[in-house]
């Protein structure tokens, strides 16, 4: 019984290593890949910085916006 449970072990070990992909990547694409992901973050932080841009300038607009309702809502309205 001892002896199945050996080869038993030694079956599940190699089905597992044979079922791990052992490619290996090139450093050329590998380099290519991590250039592209520092493109890729950069690109990331400028567009926060513009979507915080654009969520201030809608604040302001909102703001403003208010501030015109109350004021059209305090003007009488003239009646011919």
């Amino acid at each position: 019984m001892k002896r199945h449970i050996k080869y038993l072990t030694l079956a599940l070990l190699a089905l597992m290593m044979a079922s791990c992909d052992s490619a290996t990547v090139s450093r050329a694409d590998y380099d290519a890949l991590v250039a592209e992901k520092q493109d890729l973050q950069a690109e990331n932080d400028s567009l926060q910085f513009e979507l915080s841009s654009l969520k201030m300038y809608v604040d302001y607009l909102e703001e403003e916006n208010g501030e015109l309702v109350e004021e059209l809502e305090r003007t009488p309205v003239d009646r011919q």
